[in-house]
Order: C-alpha cells, then structure tokens, then sequence
C-alpha cells in the first residue's frame, strides 16, 4: 500500500455520464492484482464552486499497463463531477492498492466472470490476468441498454478475446437480450466453474443464490460506502452470514469484529456465501 500522487494521463468520456481514467504511477501499478482498489482525492477548491470533498473516493483498478494504471466511473454526484474535470498533468492523491485479491481458479476449472455496469472494471482486471496465466474464462458482462455501453470499455480494447466475452443488455439493444446470470446460466456446458462477480447488489444477491443452487464456488466484489480504505472509520462493513444464521451460542462466541466485516480490510472480494449481501452503494 503507498499513499502517493499519481499524474493524469488521460480522462476520456465514453458517454452517459461514464469516464475511463487513466493514471501514472509506478508503486501502485506494481503492487495491483485483480480486485484490488484505491482511494483516490477527487478535487480541488475552486473560487466560485461547492467545496472539494474531503474524503477519498474508492474505485477498482481496472487494468494496468506498465506504470499507468486505470479506473472507471460514472459521473453521479460532487465527488465523481469532480474528477471529470481532471485534465492531463494534473496530479492525484492515491492511496493503494488496498483490499484482497481474488483466488485464481484451481486447475480444470473454468473462470466465469459476470460484471455488471461500473462492476465491470475488476473483472477486466482479472481478465487480464487469467489471459496471462493461460487459464479458462468466459466473461458476461450486463448493462442497461446500448447508452451504457463505454462500461466495456475494457474488454472492447481486447478484440483478441472474440468469444470469450458475451455482452447483455436489459433492453436487448446490444448482444444477448436480459441480465449477465441469465446470459450465464443460457450458456453452461456442464464444465467444473469458479464464479466472479462484481455489480449491483440486487445482481450479486443472484449470482450467491444461483452459485449456491448449482454448487459452484463463487467470490463477489462488493461496491459500498467507504471513507478511509483502511480499516479505521468502519463505514464500509459487510454482515458475516455465520452470525447472521447462527444460533445464540454461535453469535455469543462471536466478537462485534467477526459479525461486521470490514470491505476494505476483509474484502471487497468475499466467498459468496460468507456475507449477507445486502443493499449499498459507492461513496460518490
């Protein structure tokens, strides 16, 4: 983990209020691995404007290329209206990598990656990864409609990847017509699978369900609030499943720690099954 300053090399709109940016820094990008994320400071004080937030901003690293790495955002509120100003040069508060890693896929199991939206981003990242290390993936990531389409960015600039990716849109605008578990589920072959997932909470609490249906393994990335990524403010915390379902004795050997799981030191990737994935959102 480094608390650093990276420099803007690129800030481009792909449109519908998506941004990809993209940052040089030789420290973060060495210590990255996919799932991984940083907290970065999104402003400055601007004479005549509502105040910088004070607070860092958290966003998954999407993909590193040598010391630049990159982030995808969706303009929401001051925070990301903030970083849309961010022009080449300009210099950026980092602090990261943070968080966990996911596991890679034990050998003869088939990587199935489902993103959805601005959730896409880990799963580029570990993409990337498994494209390195010769592993078996396929990757079905889900947006509303054609609009939304700059979330694929990352896989759009990877063409060499052809069939290994299966776009969804709810409207039935672009590639297959519904959302990436139906995608996924449509397009089984009966192979051993590992799941990956990365999205809205309403979509994980799918994937958990269906992964547990099936009895595959699955890890999820979880998008909540955060205000300092490093254990300290507890605002991001996820419920342990184990307390949630215990029984009395179960919870009363339990510590406030084990119950309330911290996203940014016990996660953001967790088992599937080990939360209970309930409504959240990022920090904007």
């Amino acid at each position: 983990m480094h608390e650093t300053v990276a420099t803007v090399i690129e800030n481009r709109d792909l449109g519908s209020g998506v941004w990809l940016l993209r940052l040089r820094n030789a420290d973060v990008c060495a210590e990255q691995q996919a799932g991984r994320f940083v907290m970065l400071g999104v402003g400055e004080a601007t004479e005549g404007q509502p105040p910088a937030p004070m607070l860092r901003r958290p966003f998954s690293i999407q993909r590193v290329d040598g010391d630049v790495f990159e982030v995808l955002y969706r303009v929401v509120g001051v925070g990301t209206s903030a970083m849309a100003t961010m022009r080449p040069g300009r210099s950026v508060e980092v602090l990261g990598p943070l968080g966990n890693a996911f596991t890679p896929p034990a050998p003869g199991e088939k990587a199935v990656l489902l993103g959805g939206g601005v959730g896409i981003p880990p799963m580029v990242a570990l993409a990337d990864a498994l494209s390195a290390s010769g592993a078996d993936w396929t990757a079905f990531l889900g947006v509303s409609g054609a609009a939304d389409a700059g979330c694929w960015v990352g896989f759009d600039e990877r063409p060499q990847w052809g069939d290994r990716v299966v776009r969804a849109t709810m409207d039935g605008s672009v590639g297959f017509h519904g959302n990436v578990v139906e995608a996924w589920l449509a397009s089984r072959d009966g192979g051993v699978e590992r799941v990956y997932a990365c999205g809205p909470m309403v979509m994980l609490r799918a994937v958990a369900a269906k992964a547990a249906e099936l009895g595959v393994p699955a890890e999820v990335s979880v998008e909540t609030m955060m205000g300092c990524g490093v254990g300290i403010c507890m605002g991001c915390v996820i419920e342990n499943k184990r307390w949630a379902d215990g029984d009395s004795a179960t919870r009363a050997a339990m510590s406030p720690y084990d119950r309330w799981l911290m996203a940014c030191t016990k996660g953001p990737v967790f088992d599937a099954q080990g939360i209970v994935l309930d409504d959240g959102g990022l920090l904007h």
